[in-house]
């Protein structure tokens, strides 16, 4: 093919969407020889690309319809199993409210002349080791005091300087086992005694600060329970050991 203009020799362009021939001499530009064959091969390339995006569409849509009913069926199952299972689980709270009612009943009335402040507290035993104490010089600094419970205990109490404070605690029939923890004024464990039946902690304080005693109770324990802080001399030192005699050479 050449050139209309300058009658150069022209190169058919091998792009199929390519319709004319520019000149690279004068720069004319003009149809390509095959344009039409270009232009219904182009046209049928784009119509078929068309019918395969139509059909992946109608392909998508079927399958979104097809997993939609699938989950439409699942939730209809679940549903009906939930309604079944629901109907099971009345029947059965209804079967354990009336087993369990009585046992709460007979709880309660039980527990009732604990929490009315009636019954054993502890604080008979806690009276005579007062008592006792009182004989070497300890002081009361919180009082005996009696309290329903069922979780821990928490009080906080006053030391001064160089002083010894010793916190006791005692428990009714519901609190067998108790422990006795002393916290300072940052949180800090300052000491422990483990669980027994008349716990008593004690503690001799460098400065004067407010100090933290908890009662611990056991797993499941309530009742009443009672406590107090006594102020007592502080112990004497240990005595240093006896050195033994030197041998004789």
């Amino acid at each position: 093919m050449r050139c209309r203009e300058c009658h150069a020799t022209l190169s058919t362009p091998t792009a199929r969407e390519a319709l004319t021939i520019k000149c690279t001499y004068c720069g004319l530009e003009q149809p390509a020889p095959d344009a039409e064959q270009r232009r219904e091969a182009l046209f049928e390339e784009q119509r078929e690309a068309r019918l395969r995006a139509e059909a992946e569409q109608r392909a998508k849509e079927h399958a979104s319809n097809q997993e939609a009913a699938l989950l439409e069926r699942e939730a209809k199952t679940k549903e009906a199993s939930s309604a079944r299972r629901g109907r099971w689980m009345v029947g059965l709270f209804t079967l354990l409210s009336a087993l369990v009612a009585p046992v709460i009943i007979a709880i309660t009335v039980f527990d009732a002349p604990a929490r009315l402040g009636f019954g054993a507290s502890g604080k008979d035993r806690l009276e005579q080791i007062q008592t006792q104490l009182a004989s070497v010089g300890c002081k009361i600094v919180h009082p005996i005091d009696s309290e329903y419970t069922s979780s821990a205990v928490s009080k906080l109490v006053g030391v001064g300087e160089g002083e010894c404070i010793r916190a006791f605690a005692a428990g009714g029939d519901g609190h067998r086992r108790l422990a006795i923890k002393l916290f300072g004024p940052t949180g800090t464990e300052l000491a422990h005694q483990a669980e027994t039946a008349d716990p008593q902690l004690q503690y001799c304080s460098a400065t004067a600060q407010t100090l933290r005693f908890q009662i611990d109770v056991g797993a499941a324990a309530k009742g009443r329970l009672s406590h107090m802080v006594l102020q007592c001399p502080a112990p004497p030192p240990p005595k240093p050991r006896p050195r033994g005699k030197p041998h004789a050479h």
